[in-house]
């Protein structure tokens, strides 16, 4: 059975998609990378804990989800800009926050 995912389940990746991840965000961070890096120069420890809790737990919800329904879901749900082709594009998210960290 499918996990039914619930955008209000995310508010700090929503707010980190919307604000960092948006339309000009190859332009004004060059790459998911420099995203994450000012994401993680503009928020405390606790935030950039609270985003690697949120991606783990959408991570889980997505096992049983296809690729479309995942691209789906973050653009179109949260706000993103960025499409992650795969679960795999998404967990390399996860591990860019990770590493941005103190």
């Amino acid at each position: 059975m499918k996990t039914r995912l619930r955008r209000d389940a995310f508010p700090l990746l929503v707010a980190f998609l919307r604000g960092y991840l948006h339309e000009d965000f190859p332009e004004e961070h060059g790459s998911l990378r420099g995203a994450v890096e000012a994401f993680c120069r503009d928020t405390s420890l606790g935030e950039r804990r609270q985003l690697i809790t949120e991606l783990e737990a959408l991570l889980r919800a997505l096992h049983d989800h296809p690729a479309r329904e995942l691209r789906r879901f973050v653009t179109t749900e949260l706000g993103s800009r960025w499409e992650p082709g795969s679960r795999d594009e998404l967990a390399e998210l996860l591990e860019l926050v990770r590493a941005a960290g103190p």
